[in-house]
């Protein structure tokens, strides 16, 4: 399966390529091993603190002290070099620094996205078949999470984590219900609306519990929900749908 995004969509790295030959850079990346040094003489001391005091005499706390001091100092000149190279300092995590240590683009989870784990379930169907996000018809009021096209036709799926019993649960059924219709306008074929719950317990309680406008579905069954669709959609057909889609895309990029 083909995963499809837009140049907004599309995660970027933190630090260009061009800038990572930079002085600034080799000071970034001096700023971030020296912080760990200090994380791990932290740590590593108060682990350790009875060798440190039986076999070296030395205080466990006072090498904490050092082990701060050191952690500091990177701390403060990874701000410096990362406010000179323009790296986003919001949000400073693990997965952020890796990103930029080893060269890769940075993509974040975001709230109420659940792309990876559907393209993880989904990864065995065939390029025939693309998955995009944030798709939003010109009349709807709707962003709809994810749009999946192939040969056995065009889907519509909203992922929800959340119990739907709860009085304070937004019901996104009936606002699918009236996207996809319009997305099918748009499209000239039928297009399907599913609710993706994780678990079958939380797609039965929603189907227990609401008032169904769409299908209903757990995580581990659309695998082979769609691979068991006939063929109804040309590659002709495909490529059509999948450019008015494309462009339907209405996207916020990765927040550093």
């Amino acid at each position: 399966m083909r995963f499809e995004r837009n140049e907004l969509q599309t995660p970027k790295h933190l630090v260009p390529q061009e800038k990572r030959n930079s002085f600034e850079f080799v000071l970034l990346m001096a700023g971030i091993i020296i912080f760990a040094l200090g994380a791990i003489g932290f740590f590593g001391a108060f682990i350790y603190r009875d060798l440190l005091g039986d076999t070296f005499d030395l205080a466990y706390r006072k090498i904490q002290s050092y082990s701060l001091a050191v952690g500091g100092f990177g701390i403060i000149l990874y701000i410096v070099m990362g406010v000179i190279l323009k790296i986003p300092l919001k949000n400073t995590s693990y997965y952020k620094l890796r990103t930029i240590v080893k060269n890769e683009p940075y993509d974040p989870p975001r709230k109420g996205d659940f792309s990876k784990a559907i393209r993880a379930r989904l990864a065995e169907l065939s390029d025939d078949w693309t998955l995009y996000t944030e798709v939003k018809p010109p009349e709807a009021d709707f962003h709809i999470p994810q749009v999946l096209i192939g040969p056995g036709g065009v889907y519509t799926i909203y992922p929800s984590n959340k119990n739907s019993s709860s009085r304070k649960y937004p019901d996104p059924g009936p606002f699918m219900k009236s996207a996809s219709k319009q997305l099918s306008n748009l499209v000239g074929e039928q297009v399907i609306p599913i609710i993706l719950f994780p678990t079958r317990k939380l797609a039965s309680i929603y189907t227990d519990n609401r008032d169904k406008k769409t299908r209903v579905m757990h995580v581990h069954e659309i695998e082979d929900y769609f691979k068991k669709r006939k063929n109804k959609l040309e590659k002709a057909q495909r490529e059509k749908i999948e450019k008015i889609v494309y462009d339907l895309i209405v996207a916020s990029p990765p927040t550093p």
